[in-house]
């Protein structure tokens, strides 16, 4: 049994030009992409797309999925005073069944934003490994090290550490991936990221963690590590394996040319930083290194939201008036990083619409009232759509969102179990 849909706009990835197109779907793969009408069978899902965009996945490669459980308990606060005075004392108190929720909730949002696939980082991971298998996104989920030495509490948290490697790494037929996190270079010390890295190396899968997101953290590594915060991680060892570093706001020119050389994705969060008042990064300049970069939306809980679309569109418009060029971060650029870069550098796999391809693609209605006429498709969907006109989204050949209902996650339980636990942490 196959998906087939019909007539469906598809850009080219060589010409970014917009084509009709039918695509078919055959397990967890597309088996066609053409003009023509593939062949069919009685027990086909056939399904008439026309006046809808045909996208690969969304990638929201930075996130911390539970935390949409503090959505709005600390705005308009520094990084410093949300997490040390609102978010850390909060975490300390998190039930397991309350993460997985959380995480329930954020991955319904995520699917009806056409997200397919997420980098996240946190704590109880085995409830989120769950939603995750449950909701049937894809995933790379990593426990979130925070430690300054490898002492007895350092090893315990590098032991958690490996725990989801070994516990989760390639499960939910494969869907789940694992990472090493150590969180920042503020929060860990050289001795803990010299055993990350290691780790990491010893199990084969990338290092994440957070990089010079504000002014603050670079004067703190630059007065307690001696260096600034590229040098202390090239001098621990830490680009000796892949790396997803979040947010990157405050690299010098001079980081940049460095990063270039290392197996580094920067992961532009423009939302959060922005809300935060951390500042702006400067994409253009990593683009020009030639350091790749992804895009994620962060936590709910700073963002405020988990639109992967609304991010494109922000981090595009900010780009922009920053530099004051309308030429800087077009729309396949940024489209490209929300899915080509951010694939390749979670791993997990889709990023492209072609025979062969993880069946991992999204639709979006080009007939809305307020993507018409869409002239140019991919720069509607960067600058005029939203998730509401997202219809459909595919992962390995399974419907998450048909015709915008979800089809793997009970919505009206996750918001009545939420709204529960919510109570306790707004009080």
């Amino acid at each position: 049994m196959g998906i087939i849909l019909k007539d469906v706009t598809v850009v080219a990835e060589e010409t970014a030009s917009a084509e009709i197109l039918t695509l078919r779907i055959d397990g967890g793969t597309i088996s066609t992409v053409s003009e023509a009408a593939p062949a069919t069978s009685p027990d086909d899902t056939q399904i008439e797309a026309r006046g809808k965009l045909a996208v690969p996945g969304l990638v929201n490669a930075h996130t911390h999925l539970p935390m949409t459980l503090f959505r709005g308990l600390a705005d308009d606060v520094p990084l410093k005073v949300w997490l040390e005075e609102h978010i850390w004392p909060r975490e300390r108190t998190l039930r397991p069944e309350e993460v997985y929720w959380g995480t329930l909730l954020g991955l319904a949002e995520m699917i009806r934003g056409g997200t397919t696939a997420c980098a996240d980082m946190y704590f109880h991971v085995e409830e989120i490994a769950r939603a995750v298998d449950a909701a049937g996104v894809r995933a790379l989920l990593s426990y979130g090290i925070v430690s300054d030495e490898l002492d007895e509490r350092g090893r315990r948290e590098m032991e958690k550490a490996e725990a989801v490697i070994t516990r989760f790494d390639g499960t939910a037929g494969g869907r789940i991936r694992a990472a090493v996190s150590p969180h920042a270079v503020y929060t860990c010390g050289e001795a803990i990221w010299r055993a990350a890295a290691r780790l990491a190396a010893e199990h084969d899968v990338p290092l994440h963690t957070h990089l010079a997101e504000t002014r603050e953290e670079v004067a703190w590594c630059e007065a307690h590590r001696g260096e600034r915060p590229v040098a202390f991680l090239e001098r621990v060892d830490a680009f000796s394996v892949p790396m997803l570093a979040a947010h990157g706001v405050h690299l010098d020119a001079e980081e940049l040319v460095r990063l270039a050389t290392r197996p580094v994705t920067i992961v532009h969060c423009p939302k959060s930083n922005a809300k935060l008042g951390s500042g702006i990064a400067p994409v253009g300049g990593m683009r020009r290194a030639g350091v790749p970069v992804a895009l994620g939306t962060d936590g709910a809980a700073s963002n405020n939201s988990l639109d992967l679309i609304e991010e494109m569109r922000t981090a595009a418009l900010l780009s922009k008036g920053v530099a004051e060029d309308p030429t800087v971060l077009p729309a396949t650029d940024v489209f490209d990083m929300v899915t080509r870069v951010g694939a390749r550098a979670t791993r997990l796999g889709g990023g492209r619409l072609v025979e062969g391809a993880p069946a991992d693609l999204v639709l979006v209605d080009l007939e809305g009232t307020g993507t018409l006429p869409a002239a140019a498709p991919l720069s509607t969907l960067v600058y005029a759509a939203h998730a509401a006109d997202v219809t459909d989204v595919i992962v390995d050949g399974r419907f998450l969102l048909r015709d915008r209902e979800l089809v793997t996650i009970d919505e009206a339980r996750v918001r009545h179990e939420v709204k529960r636990i919510a109570a306790r942490y707004t009080n």
